[in-house]
């Protein structure tokens, strides 16, 4: 199971269809090996059609979307900024491991960068 982490940017979710939990974590090392995290459940939310709830950086930062409705859900997430290019982090947090990456969900090309 991978967690996703993203740079501070406010986020508000809204879901359109089914149900679907939110699992927020919490790291509680001190963030100085970039490849590993200890991390812990700081809350879960629950949402049906029709709720929206926000993301606030950096406290919900890393967090995993699971449906869990008996049907497919669909959400739409208003993004503070675009995710394309921006160095984001996937978290395992039964492995304790992170990487970098980026999606590259974009039209055009990121511009070459370290993670």
């Amino acid at each position: 199971m991978t967690k996703v982490e993203s740079k501070p940017s406010q986020r508000l979710i809204g879901v359109y269809r089914g149900e679907q939990e939110e699992t927020i974590y919490e790291r509680v090392d001190d963030g100085g090996d970039e490849r590993h995290a200890d991390l812990r459940v700081s809350k879960t939310l629950h949402a049906r059609q029709g709720d929206f709830y926000a993301l606030l950086p950096p406290r919900d930062d890393i967090h995993y979307v699971s449906t869990v409705s008996k049907g497919p859900s669909v959400s739409i997430h208003l993004l503070a900024n675009d995710t394309a290019c921006v160095w984001r982090h996937k978290f395992d947090p039964e492995q304790g491991t992170v990487e970098a990456f980026r999606s590259g969900y974009s039209n055009a090309p990121c511009e070459e960068e370290v993670a």
